[in-house]
């Protein structure tokens, strides 16, 4: 007798369900399909209903996937600007995509591509936002020079004197990320069908397009009205960062290199109305630097949309645990280090200094007392999610083991239909891509690298991408949650150690390489758990398989282009300072190479750092979280907290009471709802847009030599 799969998280189905399915007659978007999510058995019928049915009822067109992808590689770059912002990544584009699809009245397979496309765009950046600009920092930043003044790596290959490791980067960021996402074609029958992963929040992709199959006046005039407010917020969101960050008055003062001085339009109007010790660069509400209150902590309010617009998504109650190590930081680390006159090290001079030899002590004591143990807290934080994932990783490995092992129905794979074709990407194409990709990286690294530490790397990304890719696609399904910080530490330590003790490569190549390396696994392994969303979507829709990973494919490449491309940009004016972005997971990728391999490292404060990360995720579950709470100011997370506690009032007392009012159903309550994320993406892409573009600014000159 053949053995009953367990699993933790198949639902029983109900007696309706039952009897539809077993009469054939249960359709897409029917009651019963939402009442049975997730019981297997919905999951197999689906399965072969879309394999009968499935070839006629989706096409793949160019025009609709391009409309994904101009969408997905907008929010490439607004990824990463609000990545180096405040340490996450935003899925605003999945809503753009999903509502302009149905404003042009789309069935729902085909708003399912366009999201797809989106997808594959947006989020390949994950690397370039997370990894790559510690290279940057490593090669232009004061904090991290070495004892001697020098830094770890050699800027001679970055911008603006070279594109050399751009264009290296971007190559291999292509492969690996078609790598990924391939991998997930193993993983698709067993934790989609067959022992389907409840992915929390997914129901809302599917309702979605339960909406836009409903093809009245109504549906699509809201469906437009929404990506009206996009617009409309975005536009003025963008003039109002203009106004505020743009640097247009002439001061009559020069910096340090000689150049004039510049102000904003805000920051102007705070200096003619004498309130600049208030309203700081024309942005910042706060108690003034020359108030005794400031060497214990910095109190103050930035006007920042995108800030308000993320806790809005979060709501009241993430937000606030997110905003934790925030307010640790500021209420007891800085206070702690005044107090007891914590000497730190200053890398400018190479020397010790009290904290309170300065004015203004606790931005001192931030910089250079929080922001070390943040790192160590996100250190802390990710390594022991990742350990509490042990049990996930026995049950990939059996899950794994089992689908190579063969040999019956449940790892049967049936990726051609007689008659119609390909119904799934040919599972035997992975193989291809994985000589490819081990051949294509070991040559484009090789170029600057040398063979051998190049043949190392890519052997060791291609196995570590599906390993640890596995790992991410369980993770993902359980919790909607990708450990793409976690796994990424231990490739940056894996990498380390193999070039700087087996092969002896000097500091700064090993550096370059360990960090590239893990830029290219970042975004390989976020495509790898990242799609599981839009396969799961297209499940429920009636999308072949086929369909999502070849338009994942396409959107990679695009996607990858934009974002090496605005990865350099960003990055180097955050080094050169002359960007205000926090960038906690970049400082902390550059912090643990330079403890690696050389500089002076302040242990004890990144071993108690590592402590609170550890004790926090074990709390909380949200320890890394609470260490990029930890490496952010508050000026920056109070609005997230106001935004999210606005969510939560309007939810009250308004939404519910209108719902309740007008008798409208679950339809009219996601549309409303559906209104406010579009005001919020237009807040986030306003912001970051103008963001991107006073980068630009800043750039351009040094690009051209000025």
């Amino acid at each position: 007798m053949a053995k009953v799969r367990t699993s933790p998280y198949r639902q029983p189905p109900t007696p309706e369900g039952l009897q539809a399915i077993e009469e054939g007659t249960l359709e897409y978007f029917d009651p019963e399909m939402y009442s049975n999510f997730n019981t297997e058995v919905l999951e197999e019928y689906l399965e072969e209903k879309t394999r009968a049915e499935g070839f006629g009822s989706t096409t793949w067109k160019w025009d609709q996937i391009m409309l994904g992808l101009v969408i997905g590689i907008l929010f490439a770059v607004i990824n990463q600007y609000v990545g180096l912002k405040v340490g996450m990544i935003v899925s605003g584009s999945w809503y753009v995509a999903y509502l302009a699809a149905m404003a042009l009245r789309w069935t729902p397979g085909e708003v399912n591509l366009s999201a797809s496309a989106s997808t594959g765009a947006s989020m390949v950046c994950t690397g370039f936002v997370f990894t790559y600009p510690a290279i940057y920092l490593l090669a232009y930043s004061s904090k991290y020079r070495n004892p001697d003044g020098s830094h770890l790596v050699d800027a001679s290959l970055l911008l603006p004197d070279s594109w050399v490791l751009a264009g290296v980067a971007l190559v291999a960021s292509i492969l690996g990320g078609m790598l990924g996402v391939l991998y997930f074609i193993i993983f698709r029958r067993v934790w989609l069908v067959e022992d389907p992963l409840p992915l929390p929040g997914f129901e809302a992709n599917v309702k979605l397009m339960d909406i836009a199959r409903e093809t009245s006046t109504g549906s699509v005039e809201s469906a437009r009205h929404s990506i009206w407010l996009v617009g409309i917020s975005t536009l003025l969101v963008g003039i109002f960062t203009f106004l505020r960050d743009f640097p247009v008055f002439n001061t009559g003062g020069v910096d340090a290199a000689g150049d004039p001085v510049r102000i904003s339009v805000l920051a102007k109007g705070a200096h003619e109305l004498g309130i600049e010790h208030y309203y700081e660069g024309g942005s910042t509400l706060m108690v003034p630097f020359d108030s005794g209150i400031t060497n214990y902590t910095w109190l103050g309010f930035e006007f920042t949309p995108l800030m308000g617009a993320i806790g809005w998504f979060m709501k009241f109650r993430v937000a606030m645990l997110v905003s934790l190590g925030t307010f640790f930081t500021w209420f007891v680390i800085t206070p702690m280090a005044y107090v007891f006159d914590y000497p730190f090290y200053y890398p400018i001079d190479g020397l010790y200094h009290a904290v309170s030899a300065y004015p203004a002590a606790s931005l001192k004591s931030y910089s250079y007392v929080a922001r070390p143990m943040a790192i160590g807290a996100i250190l802390g934080g990710g390594i022991t999610a990742l350990l509490k994932m042990a049990p996930v990783f026995r049950t990939t490995a059996a899950d794994v083991i089992a689908i190579f092992g063969g040999g019956g129905d449940d790892v049967a794979r049936r990726d051609y239909v007689d008659g119609e074709g390909w119904y799934e990407w040919p599972v035997t194409h992975i193989p291809v891509m994985l000589l490819v990709t081990l051949v294509g990286i070991t040559l484009i690294f090789a170029t600057e690298f040398g063979f051998i530490p190049s043949f190392i790397f890519a052997l060791v990304l291609c196995l570590t991408t599906f390993a640890l890719g596995a790992i991410a696609v369980k993770v993902m399904g359980e919790t909607s949650i990708e450990p793409v910080s976690g796994t990424s530490f231990i490739v940056l330590l894996m990498l380390v150690l193999l070039f700087k003790n087996l092969l002896g490569l000097p500091a700064s190549d090993a550096a370059l390489l360990s960090l590239v390396g893990t830029t290219v696994f970042g975004g390989a392994i976020s495509m790898s758990g990242t799609v599981i969303g839009d396969y799961k979507a297209a499940l429920y829709v009636g999308n072949r398989p086929m369909h999502i990973m070849k338009t994942e494919l396409v959107g990679i490449i695009p996607g990858t282009i934009v974002s090496a491309l605005f990865a350099g940009i960003l990055s180097l004016a955050l080094a050169r300072g002359e960007l205000v972005l926090y960038a906690p997971q970049a400082n902390a990728f550059a912090a643990f190479a330079q403890i690696m391999l050389g500089g002076e490292t302040p242990w004890l404060l990144l071993a108690l750092g590592f402590g609170i990360g550890i004790f926090m995720e074990l709390l909380t579950g949200m320890g890394t979280a609470f260490g990029l709470g930890m490496y952010l100011p508050m000026v920056v997370t109070l609005p997230m907290v106001v935004g999210g506690a606005l969510r939560d009032l309007w939810e009250m007392k308004i939404l519910e009471p209108a719902v309740e009012r007008e008798g409208l159903g679950e339809k009219g309550r996601t549309l409303k709802l559906l209104n406010t994320y579009m005001i919020a993406t237009g807040l986030i892409v306003g912001e970051a847009l103008m963001g991107t573009v006073l980068a630009i600014y800043y750039v351009l000159p040094l690009l051209g030599g000025g």
